[in-house]
């Protein structure tokens, strides 16, 4: 379902867990309004706030008792006809096809390899410690300004994650005759399901997503935490 966020909206409250906050960003960060995340999910990792805080948040989202972090975002232009807004990342992928995706990948007028493999992210620093990291990328501090390069599963072993000034402009070129059909998928949030020629254009957007904080972010602290949480979930045991 699509929010309806106008002028007179002060703030949104997300909550769920990550994949929801994900639907709503967009909209708020084109209109410039902070989004709070409260997590009532399993991983939890943009969100603010547990459940239980719920009540004492309020409070202080009320009295504006809070801080507001701006995270970079990128904008993906597909064949020059579609545009979105993305968070973490924006995935190149073969889809459903069986067939590997072979795509060139550019940073401005360089290339940086011809992808043949499963497909190819593009992740901001937010992004990496999701689908970038189970993809073998390397986890970047948020306050830091660029883009993420990853392939995804590569038969040319010697391709690996390249990080990018967040001014590149990265652009990703099916090669049409390799690959009859693929898919691009924006935050998992919007799935585009294409054929033959496509040209998806990446870029550091000029909205970003602007958080809700109450206290100072501890990065490394919360990532630590969250692997732990993570691999207690899936196996059940102390980590």
């Amino acid at each position: 379902m699509k929010a309806c966020l106008d002028a007179s909206i002060d703030a949104v409250i997300s909550i769920g867990g990550d994949g929801t906050l994900l639907r709503i960003l967009p909209e708020a960060a084109a209109r410039g309004i902070p989004v709070l995340g409260v997590n009532m999910g399993h991983t939890g990792f943009l969100l603010e706030t547990d459940g239980e805080d719920f009540l004492t948040m309020m409070d202080a989202l009320i009295q504006k008792k809070y801080m507001i972090e701006e995270r970079l975002m990128l904008r993906c232009s597909v064949n020059g006809t579609f545009s979105a807004l993305a968070m973490n990342e924006v995935a190149l992928t073969r889809g459903s096809d069986p067939i590997s995706l072979v795509a060139d990948v550019m940073a401005g007028d360089e290339k940086i390899y011809t992808i043949h493999g499963d497909g190819v992210l593009v992740s901001t620093p937010s992004g990496t410690t999701g689908y970038a990291l189970s993809a073998g990328g390397p986890v970047v501090h948020p306050a830091l300004d660029c883009l993420s390069v990853v392939p995804i599963c590569s038969h040319i072993m010697h391709q690996r994650p390249v990080i990018l000034p967040a001014d590149t402009e990265v652009r990703l070129a099916v090669r049409a005759h390799h690959q009859k059909t693929h898919q691009i998928s924006i935050d998992g949030q919007v799935v585009l399901d294409l054929s033959q020629d496509t040209v998806a254009v990446i870029s550091k957007a000029e909205e970003t997503a602007k958080f809700i904080r109450f206290r100072k972010q501890r990065f490394l602290t919360r990532l630590n935490e969250k692997q732990m949480e993570w691999s207690n979930h899936i196996y059940g045991g102390v980590v």
